[in-house]
């Protein structure tokens, strides 16, 4: 089951060009266009025809015609010429889906169209902004969006599964405090004198940091880490010269029970005009989520032989099982309404 009256991640504002986009968000098979290179489009991804996919169409202004016969849709999912015959019948149409588009994300919603307003639909508003170097991508994973959830809001994986690309080997033993309101769960993690990762000594930091990272969970799958890393050994009142500030912008969408879409950027406030700066973090950065997801597949995979067998759960897994507990209201809540 997922949630349908909430704002989903359904692509990256770059990624919708002129030609039709495909991708199935929470089983449903959804396109994905630009009017004329204006506003995006959501349609259902199925011809009503004989059910060909609408991505393998092409984009006409404001509309998209079926690749196959040659159905012309306009953007509310209505059929608007058919061929071989003047009548189109009244039934010759596909669901249309609410969207919005804001810095650089574009957020569908796939319940009740009557509930959606756009001013409610996550803000990642760091990204573009002209105080902040930021960048974004996309990764497909093939786990269940909540094991994203768990990996973004545990972070003591780090200085393992990242110990040659973002993690430190002495970032084991931190302080760690949890909030949690009926919206959002929050945890706060510090860390002190950190040998550097191997992308901090790509930027010429080669002195011991510390390190405070707020991980903050929103639904259905969003998660907003802010990392600010000073130099270790500051005295009180003592100005510091490193005072770098980070924002890790993610956001996971089901595919199916097993699969998810992962959209991510990073964003600083220091060297922002630096293209190669941006570059170098960019790329270190997906060789990073590359570690995960090469990891979180194999536990599906593993979760999949067997569901039910056992597992443990300790301090550091508050932050998944607080989020889940949230989804889990939500979901209760949707199906006492729809009853």
């Amino acid at each position: 089951m997922y949630l349908r009256n909430q704002w989903y991640c359904a692509a990256l504002s770059h990624e919708i060009k002129d030609a039709p986009l495909g991708r199935i968000l929470l089983n449903e098979p959804v396109v994905l266009f630009r009017k004329a290179g204006g506003p995006v489009v959501a349609l259902e991804d199925r011809c009503c025809h004989r059910r060909a996919p609408l991505s393998k169409g092409k984009v006409e202004g404001a509309n998209i015609r079926c690749g196959y016969h040659g159905f012309l849709y306009d953007a509310s999912g209505q059929v608007i010429w058919v061929p071989g015959q003047d009548k189109v019948p009244p039934d010759a149409k596909v669901r249309a889906y609410p969207v919005c588009e804001k810095h650089g994300f574009v957020w569908i919603w796939m319940g009740a169209p009557k509930l959606a307003d756009p001013a409610k639909a996550p803000a990642f508003w760091w990204n573009g902004h002209a105080e902040w170097g930021s960048w974004t991508d996309y990764l497909p994973i093939a786990c269940s969006y909540l094991y994203m959830v768990d990996n973004l809001m545990d972070l003591s994986h780090v200085p393992f599964l990242h110990i040659n690309t973002i993690g430190s080997a002495e970032d084991t033993e931190p302080n760690l405090n949890w909030e949690r309101s009926p919206d959002w769960v929050r945890g706060t993690r510090v860390a002190r004198n950190l040998t550097p990762p191997h992308r901090w000594r790509l930027e010429g930091i080669n002195h011991n940091i510390d390190q405070t990272k707020v991980m903050t969970f929103t639904p259905p799958g969003n998660v907003i880490i802010d990392i600010l890393t000073t130099e270790t050994g500051l005295k009180p009142g003592e100005k510091p010269t490193l005072n770098n500030r980070l924002i890790v912008l993610d956001s996971m969408t089901p595919e199916t029970d097993t699969t998810c879409h992962y959209f991510f950027g990073g964003c600083r406030n220091y060297r922002i005009a630096d293209e190669s700066l941006t570059e170098m973090m960019h790329k270190t950065t997906i060789v990073a989520f590359n570690e995960d997801k090469d990891m979180l597949e194999g536990e599906q995979r593993i979760i999949d032989i067997d569901p039910a067998a056992s597992q443990i759960d300790v301090m550091g897994d508050t932050g998944g099982l607080q989020s889940r507990r949230i989804v889990e209201r939500l979901l209760a809540e949707e199906g006492a309404r729809a009853v």
